[in-house]
């Protein structure tokens, strides 16, 4: 696997980021902190016509593309390689803690924390800080130990390896700060998992407001975001441009990687943002830095 150097970030209540690692002076590539602070400097500039990042340590390449089945739909995929799992981070938008209430925009996370790719997350900020029920254990450390019964929770390990658990009152007493024999390094509270072990969710399932703060009725349709592994620190997001509706969104997924083992819905609608080199790059004629919408996290 190449090691690329970029950050996801899931921005609201925190970031997916993913960055660039510094190598040795004998070539080998120094493992990130597991902590707060950012990656490497990228080595490129951003060009609007730019879709590929690369540098020893990661390969970032996004695309626009148009599905046919959805009414000639257009949607947005990056995909990611990375060289060590410490380089998949999340970012608040206080950089000492994810529990605030504090919003800035997903591309002033990135740039803090120097992501070549960035995201937005699971909301973690929601609502009133501390009295959120999420459960928020980023780069390692817990930060609320209370969950949502009601949402599926994706676990990734130190390996970057993703591990998704279903929503029930189970994962209150479940121990979510190992898995596997791993240590977990961050947790994210939104979903649901369109696939989760190679098995995909029944319609009804992600329909349901009891498991999907992104449910819709049959003929809704908002902007979507998932992120998924491919493999061994392989990744790809997909957002859509101009809206879908859960299940066309859950079949946009199946046609584009049909053997996923694990494909998880993260904030969507006006929070739906992709941050490459610092710029955000979907829908972008669509919004003016004036309104677009604030987060508290990223990855």
């Amino acid at each position: 696997m190449r090691k690329f150097s970029f950050v996801l970030i899931l921005l609201l209540s925190a970031v997916l980021a993913l960055v660039s690692v510094s190598a040795c002076a004998e070539g080998a590539f120094r493992p990130l902190p597991i902590d707060l602070t950012g990656g490497a400097p990228y080595a490129m500039e951003y060009a609007s016509d730019l879709l590929v990042y690369e540098d020893p340590t990661i390969r970032v390449e996004r695309s626009l593309r148009t599905h046919s089945d959805l009414i000639n739909r257009e949607y947005y995929t990056v995909d990611v390689i990375i060289k060590d799992a410490s380089q998949l981070r999340t970012a608040s938008a206080e950089p000492t803690t994810f529990i605030t209430e504090r919003r800035v925009l997903a591309s002033t996370i990135a740039k803090r924390v120097n992501a070549v790719f960035a995201m937005n997350g699971d909301y973690c900020g929601d609502f009133h800080g501390n009295e959120s029920s999420k459960y928020v254990l980023r780069q390692g450390t817990v930060f609320r130990d209370t969950v949502d019964k009601r949402l599926d929770l994706l676990l990734i390990d130190e390996d970057g390896d993703f591990h998704i658990l279903p929503g029930g009152p189970e994962l209150q007493d479940l121990d979510k700060t190992e898995i596997d024999g791993k240590k977990v390094i961050n947790a994210l509270q939104f979903g649901p998992a369109i696939v989760r072990d190679g098995i995909v969710a029944d319609d009804d399932y992600l329909m349901s407001d009891k498991h999907s703060p992104q449910f819709a009725d049959p003929d809704g349709r908002c902007d979507r975001l998932c992120l998924i592994q491919l493999g061994p620190l392989h990744y790809m997001a997909v957002a859509t441009r101009d809206g879908a509706t859960m299940a066309q969104f859950k079949q946009l997924i199946l046609s584009l990687v049909p053997d996923c083992r694990n494909a998880y819905i993260l904030d969507g609608g006006g929070s739906t943002q992709l941050i490459f080199l610092g710029h955000k790059i979907n829908n972008v004629n669509a919004e003016t830095s004036q309104n677009l919408r604030k987060l508290s996290d990223i990855r």
